[in-house]
């Protein structure tokens, strides 16, 4: 055993799973049959279903367009003047009976499923045109129990079989009434009743049409469920289920036939029509090949959980190991696999995975060593961009003293700048504490006061315990050179420029705040975090917010905050733990 198991384990995984898998494919196959023979049940069930309903919902459109072809010739003689005059003349002439007579007989001609037409009016007369004779009254309608009825609709129609017996046709078929009240157009008084009959053929050749090339009956009842085509062979054979329907629906056995039962109901007349659609391909065998098919499922779906569980443990536990130890690296642990595998796939990848993980340290160690040459160039390269831009400025004021012969001042200057420089300079190193930092800044606006005089103004708001805290050097002399340029001097009135620093909730925050033109939107928003990288003209403040955010490696290190002519105030917020480390 072994052997066998150092063999198995030696298979591919493809192998592996084809080994296992085969048999239970060759035992699924064979219950599929039975499966598939089941669907093809089901399915036969579902299109029956879909074809009686389609069919009994065309009978029931069909019918409707009967009924209203009748309501709408029942419309036609309402308003017919003829109609009126006959019905409103307590004595009416042969002359008026014969025109009458010959509408509704053109009537009667032009509409084909018309079998007869009444009209009775409230003297004693009446008029008709039928295909077989029909006996009736006007004492009949009269007493019809349908007759008041027919007075609260107020002019609408109702549908019943035979006039609900008042008619008797000669024919020994039923009538379709279609029966309204017909009022006076002016006074909205009956004057007279209407019964327009359609032969039950009509019906009956709609049924036998739309089901021709079926094998479905179809029962039409009235809203008493009485057969609305007469003697119609089919309604005793199929009472007794219908009166067993809770719902819409059933599916019954019917002369030793499984039979799927549907009915619709026409909510206008109170029809329903009942569709009877036999299951041809349902034997009585059906619950004995349920209970079979169950069986098997059952079976099939321990037999593929035993499977699972077996390959699991034999081919997916190793995987589960490699992927334990690869979880490190989403920790940042770039830790190599060391338990043993055999020499299948699983083997193969841990080895590569191994490999994958050296050469990844090895990357790592030279991508580091490279971002942080990267980073000691950029700080070069930034902290000369601004070194220039100064002293092009303070080269100019000094220039400025040496034309006036000021030897004295000229001295304080140069001796302004030569301070300022080795302390810039440091030795080299990039940060300095913030007591160099303010010192940078009393020389810089020393040397700027030679030329503005009283034009400009300083004050220090600086908390003692942030003085030792090491920054990155030239940092504010930007910021104070930017109050000056864009701040006091365009505004033309002396100004007062406010360096502080303090500390709160693990930063040092410093600012600049003058007093001069201020900004509107616009401006502060050129200047930006999202559009500073794009602004040209804030040469000095755009290469100090680039130099802060590469040293402390974070883009949240400057917010402005100005009013036009109410000045502008910049805050710089530096990590304290970095600072103080650095």
């Amino acid at each position: 055993m072994e052997k066998i198991k150092s063999a198995f384990m030696d298979f591919s995984i493809r192998r592996k799973m084809l080994s296992i898998f085969m048999a239970f494919m060759l035992f699924y196959i064979g219950i599929s049959i039975i499966i598939y023979i089941q669907i093809i049940n089901n399915e036969t069930v579902s299109q029956v279903k879909q074809r009686s309903h389609e069919t009994t919902e065309l009978i029931r459109k069909n019918i409707d367009t009967l009924i209203g072809s009748a309501n709408n010739v029942s419309k036609i003689l309402t308003t017919n003047s003829l109609v009126r005059t006959y019905l409103h003349t307590q004595d009416p002439g042969l002359a008026l009976t014969k025109s009458v007579n010959e509408f509704l007989t053109s009537i009667h001609i032009t509409s084909p499923n018309i079998d007869s037409i009444y009209v009775y009016d409230f003297h004693g007369s009446s008029l008709k045109t039928t295909k077989f004779l029909t006996v009736s009254t006007v004492e009949d309608v009269r007493l019809a129990p349908w007759f008041n009825e027919l007075r609260t609709l107020n002019g609408g129609y109702k549908i019943s079989i035979n006039a609900d017996n008042t008619l008797k046709t000669t024919s020994g078929k039923n009538l379709v009434s279609v029966m309204r009240i017909l009022n006076d157009l002016d006074s909205i008084t009956p004057i007279g009743v209407l019964v327009l009959n359609i032969s039950e053929d009509s019906v009956f050749d709609i049924v036998k049409e739309t089901t021709k090339s079926g094998s479905s009956t179809f029962i039409l009842l009235d809203k008493n469920n009485s057969p609305v085509i007469k003697d119609d062979p089919g309604y005793p054979v199929y009472l007794k289920y219908l009166r067993d329907m809770t719902g819409s629906e059933s599916i019954e056995t019917v002369n030793n036939q499984k039979s799927y039962i549907y009915t619709l109901g026409l909510e206008d007349i109170g029809w329903r029509i009942i569709s009877f659609s036999s299951l041809s391909f349902t034997s009585p065998e059906i619950k004995t090949l349920n209970v079979v098919y169950m069986v098997f499922i059952v079976v099939t779906l321990l037999l593929f959980i035993l499977a699972a569980l077996f390959t699991s443990g034999l081919i997916t536990a190793p995987i589960q190991k490699l992927i334990k130890s690869m979880q490190g690296v989403a920790n940042g642990v770039f830790k190599r696999v060391s338990y043993n595998t055999g020499n299948d796939e699983i083997g193969e990848l841990k080895n590569n995975y191994n490999l994958m993980i050296m050469h990844i340290n090895d990357l790592i160690i030279r991508l580091v060593d490279e971002e942080k040459q990267k980073r000691r160039f950029e700080l070069d390269v930034l902290n000369e961009q601004i070194k220039p831009h100064f002293l092009y400025n303070t080269l100019d004021n000094i220039a400025f003293l040496a034309l006036q012969n000021n030897n004295n001042t000229l001295y304080e200057a140069v001796n302004a700048l030569g301070s300022y420089c080795r302390i810039s300079l440091s030795k080299g190193s990039e940060t300095i504490s913030l007591a160099d930092e303010i010192r940078l800044i009393r020389n810089y606006l020393a040397l700027q006061k030679l030329r503005y005089g009283d034009m400009i103004n300083d004050e220090y708001k600086v908390e003692d315990n942030t003085l030792n805290i090491k920054i990155l050097k030239n940092i504010l002399q930007p910021l104070v050179e930017n109050s000056i340029y864009h701040g006091i001097r365009p505004s033309g009135e002396p100004g007062l420029i406010t360096v502080s620093a303090s500390l709160a909730e693990g930063y040092l925050f410093l600012s600049v705040q003058d007093n001069g033109l201020g900004m509107d939107e616009d401006e502060i928003n050129s200047i930006s975090d999202e559009n500073l990288a794009r602004n040209q003209s804030s040469f000095g403040l755009r290469g100090t917010i680039q130099r802060l955010k590469i040293h402390y490696g974070t883009n949240d290190i400057y917010k402005v905050e100005s009013k036009k002519y109410e000045g502008t105030k910049i805050i710089l917020k530096i990590p304290v733990e970095v600072s103080s480390h650095e």
